[in-house]
């Protein structure tokens, strides 16, 4: 059976977002590297999960090289779930931004951690 990527809804928008700042932001070429790079990581990532940095005994994190950015994958059966893409400054649980000091943050997680 040939290993898939299976996206969480929300990944997309994250894309969306990410492409349309790269498009206002910087010429037409480096929103092109950098879907080829989220690409080439998602290709690496089905091939060998174990390779990214665990963060929980589910979760793995993988940067996306040249950019700011990484995503949150968990093994399946059949491949990979990517659950968030988001910029490295974001706040650690979710895709949030950080909250100030002592304000809950719940609520903002799709991620269902354990």
């Amino acid at each position: 059976m040939v290993p898939k990527a299976i996206f969480h809804r929300l990944v997309q928008q994250d894309m969306s977002e990410i492409l349309h700042y790269y498009s206002e932001e910087a010429p037409a070429a480096v929103g092109d590297r950098f879907f080829g790079t989220f690409l080439q990581v998602v290709e690496k990532a089905l091939l060998h999960p174990g390779l990214f940095h665990p963060i929980s005994p589910t979760l793995r994190r993988a940067d996306l090289p040249g950019f700011p950015y990484h995503f949150l994958c968990r093994e399946t059966v059949s491949g990979i779930r990517v659950l968030v893409l988001r910029h490295d400054r974001r706040h650690p649980v979710s895709s949030a931004p950080p909250t100030p000091a002592g304000k809950s943050s719940a609520g903002c997680c799709r991620l269902r951690c354990p």
